[in-house]
Order: structure tokens, then C-alpha cells, then sequence
């Protein structure tokens, strides 16, 4: 049995594989924010159906030895998807 919540997971990772590179790495950053724009193509519409305002969770990401936040936050009538490394978080802050 799928877990629910599974297919939101396994799509968030996805964009996160998308964009971490530019975002993270190039950045040097721990922190970045997506506009739906960005992602909102990148989302099942059965996904897209039953995302919410305040849709979040974590996941860990092997190539970044690093858990992962991610939240959803509804601004008007489109979303903003937000990822943070857990452990640049908990070292000393963030900045994005």
C-alpha cells in the first residue's frame, strides 16, 4: 500500500533535482523559494488537486548528506514552494 502523500514526495524531489544545482550550489546558499510558475507543470493534476496552503514535509537528500524542508505557501491565487537544508538551518541561519 502507497502511503498517503507518497506521489506530493516523490514530485517535490523532483523539482528539487531540477533546480538545487543553480539554487544551492551556485548560490551558495541553503535556502530558495519557487514560484508556481517554476514547478506548478512539474505537478500531477491529481497533486495539484489536493495541494494545500501550508503543505510541507522533509525528505534527505543522498548527494547533499542533508534532510530537506520543503513548504507549500498559497499567495492569492498562486503557490510558492519553499526548500531549506535542515542542517545549514541548524548551523547558523539561512539565506536565500
Amino acid at each position: 500500500m502507497i502511503k498517503k502523500g507518497y506521489e506530493l514526495e516523490t514530485q517535490v524531489i523532483e523539482i528539487f533535482n531540477v533546480f538545487y544545482k543553480e539554487k544551492l550550489e551556485e548560490e551558495k546558499t541553503t535556502s530558495f523559494i519557487l514560484e508556481d510558475i517554476d514547478f506548478i507543470k512539474m505537478l500531477s493534476d491529481k497533486t495539484k488537486e489536493e495541494l494545500q496552503d501550508e503543505t510541507r514535509g522533509k525528505f534527505f537528500h543522498s548527494k547533499l548528506e542533508d534532510e530537506i524542508f520543503y513548504k507549500f505557501i498559497r499567495r492569492k491565487d498562486k503557490f510558492i514552494l519553499i526548500f531549506m537544508k535542515l542542517g545549514g538551518f541548524v548551523k547558523g541561519g539561512c539565506s536565500s
